[in-house]
This record gives structure tokens, sequence and C-alpha cells, in this order.
């Protein structure tokens, strides 16, 4: 039997604040390299306003969903970039990567934290991803 909230943990990796999902397992080192891995790539291959958001494992077919989001437009080519990196590492091609652009927050606001305005933006969607990755079984 699933128990409820055994199933994610979250780590911060440099700037990016993130959530490791599985669907029915605990994250484990592996999840959190590949995490690191895709941390990276956005680092290196983004405008700057990229953060990783996400990381869902499901179990059952064997896939890996990285989601990224960004207030800047040119950052969607992150979805093949992100997918292909983790792809050449691994040999296989069970690596998805969903780049979501957002609205941009209100940055003169003294409460301003980018991370968390780019979490909250894409929280109002993260049960598309899950869906998407259950329809893959």
């Amino acid at each position: 039997m699933a128990t409820s909230d055994f199933h994610s943990e979250w780590v911060t990796i440099g700037q990016h604040r993130l959530v490791l999902v599985c669907r029915s397992s605990f994250p484990n080192d592996h999840m959190r390299f590949l995490a690191k891995i895709a941390v990276e790539v956005c680092d290196n291959n983004s405008s700057g306003e990229a953060r990783l958001h996400r990381v869902f494992l499901n179990d059952k077919a064997s896939t890996y969903t990285f989601e990224v989001a960004s207030t800047a437009q040119s950052d969607k080519g992150l979805e093949r970039t992100v997918a292909s990196a983790l792809e050449n590492i691994y040999g296989y091609s069970n690596f998805f990567c969903d780049v979501r652009i957002v609205d941009e927050g209100n940055r003169d606001s003294d409460h301003y934290c980018h991370m968390e305005h780019l979490q909250n933006e894409v929280e109002k969607n993260q049960n598309r991803t899950i869906q998407r990755a259950a329809s893959l079984t």
C-alpha cells in the first residue's frame, strides 16, 4: 500500500530548489545524480532564468520526466538539450523534459524570489506531467 508523501523528497542544488517524485518508490542517489546533471545542463545552456523544478520517475514505465520553468522564451530549447544530454550518457531514451514558460513576477517587490515564483506558477499545472508519464505505461 502506497503512503502519501513518502514518494518525494525536496532537494536544493545550486539555485535550483526541486522535488524528486517517484510513482511507487522513494528517490535514491541515482535520481539525485540525474537531477544534478539536469541542473548543470540548465545552468550552462539557458538564459539564466531557467530552474529545474521537478524530476518525476515513473517506476512502472522506467521513464524520467524533468520539469524546467523559466520566464525567458529562449529557454524553450532546453527540452531537447536536457533530454539528449541524459540520453547520451545512458544510451537509452527514457528521458523527457518539459520546459514551461511562465509570466514574469513583480521583481520590484522586496518579497520576490525567482525560484519561488517559478515553483508557484508550475505547481498550478503539475498534474499534467503526471498524467502524461502515466499514459506511457
